[in-house]
């Protein structure tokens, strides 16, 4: 749990590789048509798994979290108390990944439209734009992910030192 920050930098820095990588293929036309499409899917995918790991990440810590204040006897009031921050964090997190998640999905359905519709020059734009705007969000996010993960880690050190002080 306490590695999850170098986790996710991993994650962020392969998707922003990928992200660039499906960029230059689709604005330079230096390709055949089908890498674009290709690397388009694998970033879809794998910015999906990067997002589904930090909801996973939130969930898992919270319920350790939960567990261990229960366990422990551990201070929680309810207004600074740990399950509310994790909480907080969860929702922190949760809406910018899923909404990335929900992007990348239609960036990825565009794209096939604009395939299907090859001289339709309204489902070029809606693709490169949306793309865009996919790219930017998942940046924030991935910012706001960070930030937030590495309160989380330094919250779990903090109980750790509890837990260990009280032994």
């Amino acid at each position: 749990m306490l590695q999850m920050g170098k986790i996710f930098i991993g994650l962020a820095f392969w998707n922003v590789v990928l992200f660039g990588v499906t960029i230059a293929l689709g604005v330079t036309h230096q390709s055949s048509h089908w890498q674009h499409q290709a690397m388009g899917v694998l970033t879809g995918i794998y910015t999906c798994l990067t997002h589904s790991i930090v909801m996973m990440h939130f969930m898992g810590s919270g319920k350790g979290i939960k567990e261990a204040v229960e366990t422990h006897s551990l201070p929680d009031d309810p207004k600074t108390g740990y399950v509310r921050r994790t909480r907080r964090f969860k929702g922190q997190t949760s809406g910018h990944a899923t909404l990335c998640c929900l992007a990348i999905i239609v960036t990825v359905w565009l794209g096939g439209w604009m395939d299907t519709h090859k001289g339709n020059v309204a489902a070029h734009r809606w693709h490169m734009w949306f793309a865009w705007f996919t790219v930017a969000y998942n940046l924030y996010a991935f910012r706001a992910e960070y930030k937030v993960i590495a309160e989380n880690t330094a919250m779990i050190r903090e109980i750790d030192g509890k837990i260990a002080g009280k032994a």
